[in-house]
């Protein structure tokens, strides 16, 4: 069953959050390190011909955020905690964008700064789209995901490596769940022999069941058929993926012999990430996160 919080359990989550957004403030000045996802061209890049842009987008406030279309050069940009101490995890930040374009800056960038702020890596993935008509289709960005979790275990080595996925990243996260240990490319290196199913999984308002996808081949996901753990949240209002889709996708990891921790809130539509304002329920999403993975076994 999902939880729909009450007043009183929003502001004790906002305490939680308050601390994360501190964190946030401070690990806005980290810069991260870029890292070719693939060592040559993409598979199948070489049939591909779109041109990659940077689009911007301009909030109201003056605020001026970037989406990313036409990937052809998919890139890992990891964020690391200060400080000496070891990461206490890693996650692959897998931002949306309804696979026709990355929203990098505000599902991305700004997300894995905040983790790596609250002492956990973060890689966040630019990924391929299959609206640029990649031989593998809807696995193209499936693909970029299996080598950037492999990539990011790599790099940083924590004693848990997962994904948070935001709208189609968290389809994405899904399917990386669910497909991780499929051959969806041909091996380029040593790296892609290690396994790429992550140790748990974050889903921020996911599309995954409903609407149906048309046709056979409509997105990564399959369903969830091998055992995961998962952190669900969904705003009920949501008007693009509607909540049905966490309900779901919850009873569907319980019956595969996952576990599934969902959080409803009342509002917050849809894209809310780390940019609801202060006190609105679904803003509690991060602190909640953060301590359902400390709850995690490593």
């Amino acid at each position: 069953m999902g939880l729909v919080l009450n007043r009183r359990q929003v502001l004790a989550a906002g305490a939680l959050l308050a601390p994360a957004a501190s964190s946030l403030a401070v690990a806005a000045e980290l810069q991260g390190e870029v890292v070719a996802l693939w060592p040559g061209v993409a598979p199948g890049g070489e049939e591909v011909k779109a041109t990659e842009r940077r689009v911007p987008y301009n909030w109201p406030d003056g605020r001026v955020d970037y989406s990313i279309e036409g990937v052809t050069r998919p890139t890992l940009t990891l964020y690391r905690p200060a400080g000496p101490a070891p990461p206490k995890a890693a996650v692959l930040v897998l931002p949306g964008g309804g696979f026709n374009k990355v929203v990098i800056d505000k599902e991305g960038h700004d997300v894995a700064r905040w983790l790596a702020g609250q002492g956990i890596a973060a890689g966040v993935l630019l990924y391929r789209l299959p609206v640029d008509r990649w031989p593998a289709g809807v696995d193209a960005p499936l693909q970029d995901a299996q080598r950037g979790l492999r990539l990011l275990k790599d790099k940083v080595g924590a004693p848990l490596t997962g994904a948070l996925g935001f709208s189609a990243g968290a389809t994405l996260a899904a399917a990386l769940a669910s497909r991780g240990a499929a051959p969806l490319y041909p091996p380029v290196d040593a790296l892609d022999a290690q396994p790429a199913l992550p140790d748990f999984i974050g889903l921020g308002y996911a599309w995954l069941t409903t609407p149906k996808p048309r046709g056979p081949a409509g997105t990564p996901f399959h369903g969830f058929t091998v055992p995961t753990r998962a952190f669900i949240f969904h705003a009920v209002d949501d008007p693009k993926a509607v909540i049905a889709n966490a309900r779901d996708g919850a009873a569907a990891i319980r019956a595969a012999g996952g576990q599934a921790e969902l959080h409803e809130y009342p509002t917050g539509g849809h894209g809310f990430a780390l940019r609801s304002p202060p006190g609105a329920p679904e803003a509690a999403w991060a602190g909640q996160f953060l301590a359902w993975l400390d709850r995690l076994d490593r």
